[in-house]
């Protein structure tokens, strides 16, 4: 019987120390390589992981500063004002979404994906 093991992709991670977020997306198209489709043409599996799995440390990369920032805020209402500890929780969620949202454009812009791959 096939294991998750059986189908585990090694993918290099890429140091984010000292490097830019343009030469980051740069090493993980290096590291994604070409993209390949189905017969539907959507994004095959071992592309589609290797996609997301970039593009998901790609918005960590950027929401680090955020985080930090986000983190602060909370801490100045924390065991203090309850509605705005948890306005400030909202508040990070939202642009946290928002970020992800961002990174993923970016990704997909430059790797030519569009909807129709999913």
């Amino acid at each position: 019987m096939a294991t998750a093991e059986d189908n585990k992709i090694d993918l290099p991670a890429i140091s984010t120390v000292g490097i830019s977020e343009e030469e980051f997306v740069e090493k993980a198209i290096v590291a994604i390589g070409p993209l390949k489709k189905t017969d539907k043409k959507t994004l095959d599996k071992e592309s589609f992981i290797k996609v997301f799995k970039y593009m998901g440390d790609f918005a960590k990369l950027k929401n680090k500063e955020m985080k930090s920032i986000a983190q602060a805020k909370r801490c100045e209402h924390f065991n203090a004002d309850p509605k705005a500890y948890l306005e400030a929780l909202r508040s990070c969620m939202q642009d946290e979404e928002q970020a992800y949202s961002a990174c993923s454009k970016i990704m997909f812009d430059r790797l030519c994906i569009s909807e129709e791959c999913f």
